[in-house]
């Protein structure tokens, strides 16, 4: 499962890159496909980030986290995240929640900007694979 989503998530990686470029914050407005592209990249691109985060919690038998976002601050508390990290982390589980849920109006401005703030995402991926390789179960 674990590899599917290191490359599931490189993969988003590379689409959000893709719409940054090509889809405009009109575009999204105007484009139900386009909004839908960006909503479903970010949403699964937040969620790989978070089932690989609840693979590490598990392997390194941290404990279980109540929350999506917990699953980060205990990674951050084992010494595996930077503190920091794990806060942007913690926003793009949250980000996910929103998108999935709907909870309020998708301010599409705040989702459009996400499309630029992937770096989190890849520091996370490349901290992953270096983790799962070995941490093996």
């Amino acid at each position: 499962m674990a590899e599917h989503h290191l490359t599931l998530l490189l993969e988003m990686l590379g689409l959000l890159e893709r719409y940054r470029r090509t889809i405009s914050r009109a575009d999204m407005d105007t484009d139900r496909e386009a909004w839908l592209k960006v909503k479903a990249a970010l949403e699964v691109s937040a969620q790989c980030a978070i089932d690989l985060a609840m693979e590490l919690v598990a392997r390194r038998r941290l404990g279980s986290p109540q929350t999506y976002r917990e699953t980060f601050g205990m990674l951050a508390r084992a010494g595996i995240l930077e503190a920091g990290l794990a806060r942007e982390l913690e926003g793009w589980a949250g980000l996910r929640n929103v998108l999935v849920h709907l909870y309020t109006t998708l301010d599409l401005d705040r989702v459009h900007a996400a499309l630029g703030e992937t770096a989190a995402l890849r520091s996370f991926h490349a901290l992953a694979a270096r983790e799962l390789l070995h941490h093996r179960p």
